[in-house]
């Protein structure tokens, strides 16, 4: 028997490449997006689901927790994912969980 594999997958047709002339214009860029996808994804899901893998990423996600996006997020419809999380304890230096909750979660209100 066959199984249907992603069938609500849809390939995203309009690709774009963003360049940045420093890491503070990311990080807003980055804000406004997951700001925007947030709120589209809140309205027609009732939820929003992100997967984080770690590094930098995390630490530019800090911009989320101030404002204007700490005022308009509503961080109780978040579900929150690892996607390469390392086989560690989550208090070790190389857990991306520590770096997570340390750099990001730790910063948002009502967590």
């Amino acid at each position: 028997m066959e199984r249907e594999m992603a069938a609500s997958y849809e390939p995203k047709l309009n690709s774009e490449i963003r360049i940045f002339e420093s890491s503070d214009e990311i990080v807003t860029d980055l804000a406004e997006y997951i700001s925007q996808v947030s709120e589209i994804s809140v309205k027609e899901r009732g939820y929003f689901a992100i997967a984080l893998s770690g590094g930098p990423l995390v630490s530019f996600l800090r911009k989320l927790c101030e404002v204007p996006y700490n005022k308009t997020l509503d961080w109780s419809k978040w579900y929150i994912f690892w996607s390469d999380e390392r086989a560690v304890a989550k208090n070790h230096a190389d857990s991306n969980y520590k770096l997570t909750k340390e750099e990001f979660l730790s910063k948002v209100c009502g967590l």
